[in-house]
């Protein structure tokens, strides 16, 4: 009897520890998902942005 309780406490800490884990979790990747999708939409602003210096992407004929 006391085994089968030891082990609801073991358990039941495991899925505690993986409910607080998880938030943070979720938190950090959404917060990198975000800063991504911003750099990416800053990089196709600077592209379309016309400079006086050459595209030194495109090769030279």
């Amino acid at each position: 009897m006391s085994s089968i309780v030891v082990l609801l406490i073991a358990a039941l800490a495991v899925i505690v520890a993986i409910g607080l884990a998880y938030v943070p979790l979720s938190l950090l990747v959404a917060h990198m998902a975000r800063n991504l999708r911003e750099f990416i939409q800053r990089q196709r602003e600077r592209r379309l942005v016309h400079r006086e210096t050459p595209d030194r992407r495109k090769v030279a004929p």
